[in-house]
Formats: C-alpha cells, structure tokens, sequence
C-alpha cells in the first residue's frame, strides 16, 4: 500500500507541474480518472489490510486475509502501472523515482505467488467452508 500510495502521490505531483496545451496535465478529464482509479484501488487495499488484523479471532480469518493479499497484489500492481502510464517517457527511465516504485510494486505483488495464488487459495477456503457446512 505504500509504494502504491508513493507512486500516486509521485503522479499527482507530476501532473500538476507538467503542462500540455497550454494547461497543467492534471486538467485533462483523462489523467483525473486514471488518478481517481489509483485512489478507489489504495483505499480498497486500506480498507481490506485493516480488516485483516482485526479479523484475526473470527472463524473466517484466513478468508479475509486472502481477501487482503488479493486486493493488494491486484491492485497495487495496478496503481503502479497506471502512474507508469502517466508519466510518459519519463516513467520508464531507470533514473526517475517512479521507475523504482513500479520495480517496488511489481516485485511485492509477485512475492508468495502474486494475485492468482491468492485467488486460488482464496477459492480452496471458501470451498471447504462450503464443504463444511
């Protein structure tokens, strides 16, 4: 969440410096959605990442941490490659700040498996759940 975080807080900084048409870059209805995107994801991995813990004594734990990792890998991934995107040219030189969050982001994400093992253990606790009941 935090290299999610670092990279949008990177691009809104950007944005509004940058200019292109006369006007900040941060004024095009485009590059507000994107921003607006990779605020909805890191806050949805806020969210999942608090619930986590406090989970940790309820029967459905290991669901709502899954739940969490997912959220995490998937959408902090996602945040990473959009901020990318936004930058431009620039975003993909290995000398710019938001070329390390993306390295940070797509290393975490892939750590323990990544999205997809998330999911599929995710899938094998709400199948012995069923099972279970």
């Amino acid at each position: 969440m935090g290299v999610a975080d670092g990279a949008l807080r990177l691009a809104a900084t950007y944005l509004s410096t940058r200019e292109q048409f006369g006007r900040p870059l941060a004024t095009f209805q485009s590059a507000q959605h994107q921003l607006a995107d990779c605020w909805i994801d890191i806050d949805a991995m806020r969210v999942t990442l608090w619930q986590a813990p406090a989970s940790l004594h309820e029967p459905d734990a290991a669901r709502v941490v899954l739940v969490a990792k997912w959220w995490c890998d998937r959408a902090g991934l996602d945040v990473v490659h959009r901020v990318q995107h936004l930058h431009g040219g620039i975003g993909v030189d290995v000398d710019y700040p938001v070329h390390r969050n993306f390295l940070w982001g797509k290393q975490i994400a892939s750590t323990l498996g990544g999205s997809a093992a998330a999911l599929a253990d995710l899938g094998a606790v709400l199948a012995r759940e069923e099972v279970a009941s």
